[in-house]
């Protein structure tokens, strides 16, 4: 069976830098971002899950600043990146996006 991992990386200042790293011993796990826009706070943090009930935190808080003049907004995305060797994949069933957490 392949290595499985999770993984939060963050940039700074154009330093990738991986905070947290999670070993996985299974196929499936629920990814969570909680997003805090009020007051400008423009927080987000991060939860994975192993069976979609009980939810914990990987990684540090993120903060997502407005800026202008040019603001594009920020994006998540699922993936799978390679690091040793060309191939691999990644099978996502479903991304929600909801205005509000259950």
């Amino acid at each position: 069976m392949a290595k499985r991992v999770l993984t939060m990386v963050k940039v700074d200042e154009n330093l990738v830098k991986e905070v947290e790293t999670i070993a996985l011993n299974q196929n499936v796990v629920y990814l969570k971002a909680v997003c805090d826009f009020k007051e400008r706070a423009d927080l987000a943090h991060f939860q994975y899950s192993l069976d979609g009930i009980k939810w914990m935190k990987i990684g540090t808080e993120f903060k997502m600043p407005y800026t202008l003049p040019h603001f594009m907004g920020y994006r998540f995305g699922l993936y799978n990146y390679a690091t040793e060797s060309i191939g691999g994949y990644a099978d996502f069933d479903f991304f929600h996006i909801k205005p509000t957490i259950n």
